[in-house]
């Protein structure tokens, strides 16, 4: 085992799965007809899918493997010996071997462009899960890295176009910025090429996508009237990354394909770099903070477009930083307010101001103590205060002028004005509504289902789902490097109910007819977020565990092992 596990075999290892993927992924995926053409003798003449952007990103790749893998090896060998781990690579050895005769076999036999490309993306899957056991470690941020460059990135080529979950609407969004116009919500431009890419167009049929390189037909001719398939209202932040790779792509030649195949890859290095700053600040229940992160559909919306991975980094990072507050400081100096105040603000991107009650875990701080031993910083803090109450009444005033209108898909009779004024005249209502709401939701297996959505994991989703839940609240629960006291427990599971609330009751206002006895489009991913808040308050010092040396890298083998599962289900 040693020798296979040395710093020179795991370079040249990877090196080799590297060309295999390279060549798996240009010839089965990018170019499936000619390769069928190929192997069924035909007499068809078929250009090849050549792509300067794609060749690109090859060498890129390489190279920073090339530059960063000394400080991956090291960790990769020091773990090299775990028994659980060697168990896990030898199985991945086994199932590598075993997809590679399948896939050859299905490919000669069936003959296939379908299946040629699902059997790719399987292949790569494999390979990328082999490369995932062989880097994971001890080390909760390169764990980060790892999962998401190995097994998170197989979600972008394989993850239908323009999803269930808005992800048009937010592909336009950043398609829009790619091209500097920032005034997309109400100046959008558009391509025609790019617009005709269908609602849940699946990987099987994007060869007219991959055919030849994007020639911008850039029109201001939008039709403000299909909702779902316009630009969002989101700040332009949250788009900066997925519109990078956009912009990146149509500059050296990219297809259609490579556009939307780049943005995504780029929406995860934003959500990776978040999540590694938030683990990065975090002072203990760091396992619990990388199972959040690492859940199936949070990677999935990570890899695609969609603002919950910006969202769920944000929130992740405020959350971090009070934390570490809260564990080393008698007081709070005049730097560390003034940082949780810039963390607050950038937290509010995250869907207009939706998790600004996340605020609420401000009072674990000592707040108290430092008011009273920091007189002299009352004036500054007085006047940030100030400052933030003014900015956050603005934020309100333009929220409620220019964002606060009913959402266009929503049916029935919506109104905002005719909704808050039959809360106000319907107090007995109210209080039923909250209450069925809370059973139907937060107590309700089926709706918590959703944290692994069939939408995207087929209809064997919610058989994932139950181990995968029972798996994070072991987590949970054994995670007791801290334990917080009773009231900080109050405080956080206060935070996570007042964001509850909040959402709701934004969703109610602005989705949902008046006079209604539910809640219409509220989503289990919302509180994903949050979900921390609740999982950082089960352990116990009277349920104290015994810490195995390898924790944290048994712990990231296992939610690999869910990921593979989903890229499976994705694919099937």
């Amino acid at each position: 085992m040693k020798k296979l596990f040395n710093r020179k075999s795991l370079a040249i290892t990877t090196i080799i799965c590297y060309a295999i993927l390279v060549l798996i992924f240009e010839i089965g995926y990018c170019n499936t007809n000619l390769f069928m053409n190929f192997v069924k003798n035909g007499t068809e003449t078929i250009n090849y899918n050549f792509s300067l952007c794609r060749i690109l990103f090859y060498v890129i790749f390489l190279v920073l493997y090339i530059i960063f893998k000394n400080k991956f090896i090291d960790e990769a060998v020091n773990v090299a010996e775990n028994k659980y781990k060697r168990v896990f690579i030898y199985i991945a050895t086994i199932a590598g071997i075993m997809a590679l005769i399948v896939g050859i076999v299905c490919v000669l036999v069936i003959k296939s462009e379908i299946i040629t490309r699902a059997m790719s993306i399987i292949l790569i899957s494999v390979i990328m899960g082999y490369l995932f056991l062989i880097y994971v470690s001890n080390n909760h941020i390169k764990n980060i890295i790892v999962t998401a460059v190995t097994l998170g990135i197989v979600f972008s080529i394989s993850v239908e176009f323009n999803h269930a979950i808005d992800e048009k609407r937010h592909f336009m969004t950043a398609f829009n910025l790619a091209f500097f116009n920032f005034d997309y919500e109400k100046n959008p431009i558009t391509d025609k090429k790019i617009e005709s890419i269908q609602h849940f167009t699946k990987f099987v049929s994007i060869d007219n996508l991959l055919a030849e390189k994007y020639e911008p037909e850039i029109t201001n001719d939008v039709d403000m009237t299909d909702i779902p398939s316009i630009p969002t209202n989101y700040n332009f932040l949250v788009y900066v990354f997925p519109a990078i790779g956009i912009f990146i792509a149509k500059t050296f030649g990219g297809s259609i394909a490579d556009l939307y195949i780049l943005g995504r890859i780029f929406n995860l290095i934003s959500y990776v770099i978040l999540t590694c700053i938030a683990m990065k600040l975090i002072p203990y229940k760091k396992n619990i903070f990388y199972t959040v992160f690492v859940m199936p559909m949070m990677l999935l919306l990570a890899t695609t477009y969609s603002v919950d991975g910006a969202c769920i980094g944000l929130v992740a990072i405020f959350i971090a930083y009070c934390l570490k507050v809260y564990k080393g400081s008698i007081t709070i100096s005049l730097k560390q307010f003034l940082i949780l105040i810039a963390l607050f603000v950038v937290m509010l991107l995250a869907k207009e101001m939706a998790y600004i009650l996340v605020g609420f875990i401000f009072f674990m701080l000592p707040i108290w103590k430092t008011l009273k031993k920091n007189k002299k910083y009352l004036p500054i803090i007085a006047i940030s205060t100030v400052v933030i109450l003014i900015i956050g009444v603005i934020g309100v005033i333009y929220i409620k002028n220019t964002k606060l209108i009913a959402d266009g898909r929503a049916t029935g009779a919506v109104s905002i004005s005719g909704q808050i004024e039959y809360i106000l005249n319907n107090p007995i209502h109210d209080i039923k509504l909250a209450f069925t709401h809370t059973l139907s939701t937060l107590f309700n297996y089926n709706w918590l289902v959703d944290l692994h959505q069939h939408a995207f994991f087929g209809t064997t989703a919610p058989f994932v789902f139950l181990p995968l839940m029972l798996y994070i609240l072991y987590v949970a629960v054994t995670e007791d490097d801290h334990n917080f006291k009773i009231k900080d427990r109050i405080i956080m599971i206060i935070a996570f109910l007042l964001v509850f609330a909040m959402t709701s009751a934004v969703l109610y206002l602005q989705f949902t007819y008046v006079g209604a006895d539910s809640i219409a489009g509220y989503q289990t991913r919302y509180l994903v977020p949050i979900l921390p808040l609740v999982l950082f308050t089960l352990s116990s010092s009277k349920f104290e565990t015994r810490k195995r040396l390898n924790r944290t890298m048994n712990i990231a083998i296992t939610s690999g092992i869910f990921i593979f599962i989903s890229l499976v289900q994705v694919v099937l």
